[in-house]
């Protein structure tokens, strides 16, 4: 379980530490502009490094020059908490990346389990994932929008999943209904706990534009165009206690994010660390404190699942 998180020279934060209770429910409050997305924010990139390269992560919008404090030259970020494995194992995960001259930067990964220190530079094909805390494996980032959810969609995937913007929500639930009926069922009826209106979720065939990169060949050259099919994908339904079938593009903010939220907690292949930026956009307040209930009740079922939110 994460416990703590300090961050110095991150976008806004100058030095800022946050600790996290053994709840595994914690709300991030604030104004606007405060900071908030930016600690989600951190916490991914520092869960992306188990694994991934600095320069696989730190590029385009989240380059070093966009991503440290303004007017400083040193960041660094430091995850701290415990796991339970056949005992509990403490760890902190490390991260600084300094600049040595204009757009020319050193970082410094480090992992550290029970006063054991992990080198985490080396080249991520041989680092010694078994090593990864339960905590920051499997993390999931998410600012859903309501109308990407409530988009027709199509996957190619073998197991389609929801995006960071809520897109892909119809062929995963379709996905879920034929190959984990019982995730399926769980995820109806806490739907039906913070919507009491809705009866039961459908999904049924739609067509999707689904845009594909080809290439061609011109005087020896390759030159790449998009190409729009149209192919044969899902869309959301919801049956209502009153009879009528509502399409999800018809259905309400809420409802839709909550359902988003739902499939993306209940998921097979759940993850231990949930991120969830603005979460209560389009919620009355009725809504939000049932979701919050939800949310308490999906914890205690999962002892690994700690989720962390922003308002």
């Amino acid at each position: 379980m994460l416990e703590k998180l300090i961050l110095h020279n991150f976008k806004s934060h100058k030095s800022t530490e946050l600790n996290f209770d053994n709840s595994r429910l914690h709300g991030i409050v604030g104004k606007n502009s405060a900071g908030k997305t930016s600690i989600l924010q951190a916490l991914h990139s520092l869960s992306m490094l188990t694994n991934l390269s600095f320069t696989q992560i730190f590029k385009n919008e989240k380059s070093p020059q966009f991503i440290i404090t303004m007017g400083e030259k040193r960041m660094s970020i430091t995850a701290s908490g415990y796991w339970q494995d056949n005992f509990s194992k403490k760890w902190e995960f490390f991260y600084s990346l300094e600049e040595e001259k204009i757009y020319n930067y050193n970082s410094s990964v480090i992992l550290n389990i029970d006063g054991h220190q992990e080198n985490w530079d080396q080249d991520p094909r041989f680092r010694n994932l078994s090593k990864v805390p339960q905590s920051l494996k499997n993390t999931i980032y998410l600012k859903l929008i309501a109308s990407n959810l409530a988009k027709p969609a199509y996957s190619d995937e073998i197991t389609p999943r929801v995006e960071f913007d809520g897109s892909g929500l119809a062929p995963t639930l379709d996905f879920l209904r034929d190959e984990a009926p019982d995730k399926f069922q769980i995820i109806e009826e806490m739907l039906k706990k913070i919507v009491p209106n809705v009866k039961k979720i459908g999904i049924r065939r739609a067509k999707v534009p689904v845009i594909r990169k080809r290439l061609i060949e011109v005087d020896g050259r390759s030159i790449s165009y998009d190409e729009t099919q149209e192919m044969t994908g899902q869309e959301v339904v919801l049956d209502m206690n009153t009879g009528e079938r509502i399409p999800a593009h018809a259905i309400s903010e809420g409802t839709m994010l909550t359902l988003g939220l739902l499939t993306v907690l209940m998921n097979p292949t759940q993850p231990n660390l949930v991120l969830l930026d603005d979460v209560e956009q389009g919620l009355h307040p009725q809504a939000q404190r049932q979701l919050m209930k939800v949310f308490k009740e999906i914890i205690v079922e999962n002892p690994n699942l700690q989720i962390i939110l922003s308002e």
